[in-house]
């Protein structure tokens, strides 16, 4: 019998093999087409946890054509890595990076939200109980200029 999916919640660093079951909510590339090229993604649990995931110039070629925005799937095989960048994407701890053995299956899974926001409280904000290094909103950046 197949195992059940972990959660984005339990992600901890550890090394066991783990396996999600996701969906893609936001999908960019960075860099230059056909020089220097990877994808950057945030996908969602069924408990509405989010995770940021990296593909690398290196897996992008295997992989591009498959990830779509909004699709569902179930991941694999990927490494964890901490999520110390200066600035990160979701609030979790670490992120997941493709490597050469990673699997991507496409799924049907209805049950996943396609976004869920958190919200921060305005009094937080207010008095400075917040993430500085989150990054929130959208925005747009050029790191060619």
């Amino acid at each position: 019998m197949a195992r059940a999916p972990d959660n984005i919640k339990s992600i901890n660093g550890s090394k066991e093999p783990l396996k999600v079951a996701v969906r893609i909510t936001d999908l960019w590339f960075v860099g230059t087409p056909n020089r220097f090229e990877q994808a950057e993604m945030v996908i969602i649990d069924s408990h509405g946890d989010t995770i940021h995931v990296v593909c690398k110039q290196d897996q992008l070629k295997s992989w591009k054509a498959d990830l779509i925005e909004n699709c569902t799937y179930v991941m694999h095989n990927f490494k964890v890595m901490k999520n110390d960048d200066q600035f990160r994407i979701c609030d979790h701890q670490y992120k997941l990076v493709f490597t050469r053995v990673t699997v991507l299956r496409k799924s049907n899974l209805e049950d996943l939200p396609f976004k869920k926001y958190k919200f921060a409280d305005f009094t937080n904000i207010i008095v400075g109980l917040f993430e500085l290094k989150l990054l929130v909103g959208k925005f747009n950046y050029n790191l060619f200029n």
